[in-house]
């Protein structure tokens, strides 16, 4: 999964990409390096980051979302956890629906999957972006975000979307420090338990440079070893910012895994 962000604030500099066709241009760039998905989003969820409204949000992600799905056939994912944008997200085109709150911030997000019959990626988190950090406080990492994790599926199950549309993810950075972080990509087994696909999302993320002391631009190789022990623990999709790489790591892994 490509990562593309409209915003002038994410974490990592050189994933921000205000404008539109340059937008465009990099998601191309990503499906001709070998992108399953594309992942589109508008509103930055670093530690500390503020949301954005609900139009700026949709001025910045259906350009994006249009002139891809005007060329191309991909999957296409949405990073957001507001209805509003998501409905016409997926009027636009997308697929997924890349929930980072897991059904947790406002109504209406499950009932609007359902009824259009998309996909949606359910995060772990605790707080929102701007406060999540002061809950990261565990007695059992994994059992507890297991657990919560489950608390989505079964609010996006009661409201009418299918097994077979939901995927999990563990919020890796979200709500975790950088021990929980590690715990959780050397345990994603117990994450696979639930039964659903499980996408990781750890591309040049600060746990890394907490372990390195680098900073975000200089993180490639941190994440390529990173994400290849967790497709090796059983993420099903891995989240990046350097698709080229991504898709080399995914190669020598399942050429592994596969020799019997």
């Amino acid at each position: 999964m490509g990562i593309i962000n409209v915003t002038p604030d994410s974490f990592y500099s050189r994933s921000r990409v205000l404008n539109i066709p340059k937008a465009i241009e990099q998601a191309f760039r990503f499906i001709d390096e070998g992108a399953d998905i594309i992942d589109v989003g508008g509103e930055s969820t670093r530690p500390g980051s503020k949301p954005v409204t609900v139009d700026e949000e949709i001025k910045r992600v259906i350009p994006v979302i249009e002139g891809i799905r005007a060329k191309s056939e991909i999957p296409l994912s949405v990073d957001t956890y507001k209805p509003e944008v998501a409905e016409k997200a997926i009027e636009a085109g997308v697929n997924i629906v890349n929930d980072i709150s897991g059904l947790r911030f406002v109504e209406g997000l499950a009932d609007l999957v359902a009824r259009k019959k998309c996909y949606i990626i359910l995060m772990h988190i605790r707080g929102k972006p701007e406060n999540m950090q002061k809950y990261a406080t565990y007695q059992d990492v994994m059992g507890e975000v297991k657990s919560e994790l489950q608390w989505s599926i079964d609010r996006a199950r009661k409201a009418g979307i299918e097994d077979e549309k939901i995927i999990v993810d563990p919020g890796i950075g979200f709500a975790k420090n950088p021990y929980h972080n590690l715990l959780i990509i050397k345990n994603l087994a117990s994450i696979k338990e639930l039964g659903y696909p499980v996408l990781i999302g750890l591309s040049r993320k600060s746990f890394l440079g907490h372990i390195t002391g680098l900073e975000a631009e200089e993180r490639l190789i941190p994440t390529v070893a990173a994400n290849a022990i967790s497709l090796y623990n059983g993420a099903d999709i891995i989240r990046v910012h350097d698709v080229r790489e991504a898709v080399l790591t995914v190669k020598v892994v399942h050429s592994i895994c596969s020799c019997s």
